[in-house]
């Protein structure tokens, strides 16, 4: 059946057939009508421009419009730019309800971009973005979008990171895409509100000038309208959190002169536009509250930003060709994908999350098709990530996805992103992803389940042999006999991670010398110790049986790896390098341990906490440590002030005893169940399964015993 029979033509109206053609005769009229003008220009050479300034003076302002338009169209010349500035700008304004209807907005909107930024319609453009021809593109046109993308990116450029999923990405040669990439980028690196953070930051500097309480990230009530510069953005997050209002804030900023970004009201997209907006402003609003100490905000942050996400997926865009092809191969869907930002791929400790995220899909807790993303210089041990490719794809670019792709993907984060910094369950409920996570590690755990990641390793290791032989190698050059043990030593430093001791998250770092003590106990007994980290760190003092590999030619990923998988232990703390350890199961001593979140410990484990104490001296128990009033305290110096906390470092002794502890359960002579404490002591943990399932040793629990076992 014809779509005439269904749908009949209205009397004195084409058919769809005519119309068509009506079409194509016009289009063919418009091509000859240009290439007689262009001829006759061409044919009167320097009279051309005073005859060209005639003609435009004799039209009206939509046949001006028009000529300007189809000209540039069929020709690719310039002759009529200068009259169109002159002839169409002044009446811009009054006629652009006229001029973005269509078919101009559509049939000839690349064209019309070229002219509006002629005449400074930035904003007016920016509306036509969702109707670019990207597969008519040339370089005049990339050059002047590039321009208006380049001031963008370095101001206030919500308009247009909102728009980035309407981007063609696969049709786009490698020259033009670059110069959207730069906008990817910046929303992968959490760079996205940096106007803000700019704005946000001269205001701290004016109010220490001035002696003005200074602006601080919390609390959220008053940072959200200190900190935004949409006026809708800040009412929707306000009301959606149920903040108190702060109109005072509001009014302050208006009269020292603040200009309201918003969303031009008629754009064609614009709920869909504000919803990205709006997406954006909580995923930054979950790393400033677990930063300024108020994690708590965190689960009612992140249900609003799911709930944001699920009325995105309503406008989900259709993948292009490429990614459809890619998906197919994967046999799945994009609506069934679970975008993995390059945040899970970055920092090792990050890959560490993804182990435990990818055992919380196994055991049911999420579904859909993972896949991770990828900068290839951005990787922090490519043969660790490498273990995933089994369990999760993973998309590198430059490697083996194409650019048009990866940034396809990239752009569809508002729609099909999964966070890294919380986690939602079926029920509803939201929690920081960490506390999550060490929950799923235990239920993992009390499953009988094995380690994934360390299975993959050792089936790779059975098929490719090579890193082992050069294990082998470094053991005997070493000094190593065969039957020789060994445990791997990891110290959070400051040098390494270029921290200011004192500032930040330096707060986490320890000092190596407390560690000197539980090195000796470990060659005393015949091991040796293997200090693991980056090349930065400070030299090992010079001992026996100690291999100060992280500051040795030696070092390189592979071997990383290969000696974490071949440790009888591993000494560390809450750094990233410490979920090798725990991804392959290896006896882990955790010392100088502090964390505000859930930690992925395995059963082998055993702790010794940084002590916190308040001003008052009084030292925390187990029980307030865990709570909501201040675990939220830990991640930095400054946090921790505010909540008028003070942390010191775990003791040499302390280290010592706990290294003895694991030193026993790692025996390989040992029979009967691990030594530790029995249970009790869990009841005093606020967040159920924040230690995952790892102990703390007896040692620091007997120590400590009065004060971390002191009932609320």
């Amino acid at each position: 059946m014809s779509f005439e029979s269904v749908h009949p033509t209205p009397a004195g109206h084409p058919a769809p057939r005519q119309r068509g053609l009506l079409r194509s005769l016009q289009w063919n009229l418009a091509v000859h009508v240009v290439k007689a003008i262009a001829w006759y220009l061409n044919a009167v050479g320097q009279r051309a421009e005073s005859l060209k300034d005639l003609f435009f003076a004799l039209l009206t302002f939509k046949q001006a419009f028009m000529v300007a338009i189809i000209f540039h169209r069929h020709a690719r010349r310039h002759e009529f730019d200068r009259q169109f500035r002159y002839f169409c700008g002044p009446d811009l304004d009054k006629e652009m309800q006229w001029v973005l209807a269509s078919p101009r907005s559509d049939q000839y909107c690349n064209e019309l971009i070229l002219f509006l930024l002629m005449c400074d319609k930035e904003k007016r453009v920016l509306e036509l973005f969702p109707n670019i021809d990207w597969e008519r593109v040339d370089d005049e046109f990339m050059e002047a979008i590039g321009r208006l993308t380049k001031k963008l990116t370095s101001g206030y450029f919500m308009e247009l990171l909102a728009q980035a999923h309407t981007i063609n990405w696969t049709a786009l040669p490698p020259q033009h895409l670059r110069r959207f990439a730069e906008l990817i980028n910046i929303m992968l690196e959490h760079r996205n509100f940096r106007f803000e953070q700019t704005s946000f930051e001269g205001k701290q500097n004016d109010a220490r000038r001035d002696g003005d309480p200074i602006p601080f990230e919390a609390p959220l009530d008053r940072y959200i309208p200190e900190y935004f510069c949409d006026k809708e953005l800040i009412e929707t997050l306000v009301s959606q959190l149920d903040l108190p209002r702060h109109d005072d804030i509001l009014t302050a900023r208006e009269d020292q002169g603040q200009y309201w970004e918003r969303f031009p009201a008629d754009h064609p997209q614009r709920k869909v536009l504000s919803e990205i907006n709006l997406f954006y402003a909580y995923r930054n609003l979950l790393l400033t509250t677990y930063h300024s100490g108020e994690g708590f905000h965190v689960p009612q942050v992140y249900i609003n930003l799911t709930d944001t996400q699920r009325r995105l997926r309503r406008h989900l865009p259709a993948p292009s060709a490429q990614l459809k092809a890619i998906l197919k191969k994967l046999d799945t869907d994009l609506p069934e994908v679970k975008l993995l930002s390059p945040d899970w791929s970055a920092l090792i400790g990050h890959n560490g999350h993804l182990n435990v995220h990818l055992m919380m899909r196994d055991m049911g807790w999420w579904q859909g098709q993972p896949l991770l993303l990828a900068y290839k210089d951005r990787i922090a041990n490519k043969p660790f990530l490498s273990l995933f490719s089994d369990i999760c794809p993973t998309f590198t670019l430059g490697e083996n996805v194409s650019a048009g792709v990866w940034h396809e993907l990239a752009s569809l984060t508002p729609f099909i992103g999964d966070s890294h910094q919380a986690f939602r369950f079926e029920d509803g409920r939201a929690v920081y992803w960490n506390d999550a996570g060490s929950l799923a590690l235990k239920q993992w755990e009390s499953r009988q389940r094995t380690f994934p990641l360390r299975d993959i390793y050792d089936r790779r290791l059975l098929a490719d042999n090579r890193v082992e032989q050069t294990y082998q190698d470094y053991r005997r050059r070493w000094g190593m006999a065969d039957g020789d043990w060994f445990v791997c030593l990891h110290v959070r430093d400051a040098h390494t991670r270029n921290d200011t001791e004192g500032v930040g998250e330096s707060i986490r770092n320890a000092s190596l010398a407390t560690y000197l003590d539980a090195a000796r106990h470990i060659t005393e007994c015949g091991g040796w110790v293997v200090r693991m980290g980056g090349r930065r760190v400070p030299p090992f003092p010079k001992m026996e049986r100690v291999v100060d590999y992280a500051r040795s030619d030696d070092q390189f990923p592979e071997m990383d790896i290969h000696l974490m998988r071949r440790a009888r232990m591993f000494i560390g703390t809450t750094s990233g390098f410490a979920y090798v350890a725990s991804s392959f199961g290896i006896p882990t001593a955790m010392v100088n341990a502090l964390s505000s979140i859930g930690l992925l410990w395995s059963t082998d484990t055993r702790f010794a906490l940084k002590p916190v104490h308040r001003t008052d001296g009084r030292m925390l128990s187990l029980s307030e440590w865990t709570s909501e009033r201040y675990r939220w305290a830990y991640p930095t110096h400054e946090s921790m002030a505010r909540a008028e906390l003070v942390v010191s470092e775990s003791s040499s002794d302390e280290i010592l005893e706990t290294v003895r502890e694991v030193l026993e359960i790692s025996d390989p002579r040992r029979k009967g169940p691990a030594p530790g404490v029995d249970n009790s002591w869990e009841h005093h943990v606020q967040v159920p399964g924040f230690f995952g399932s790892s102990r703390p040793s007896r040692y620091f629990l007997e120590k400590y015993a009065r004060n971390l076992l002191r009932e609320p």
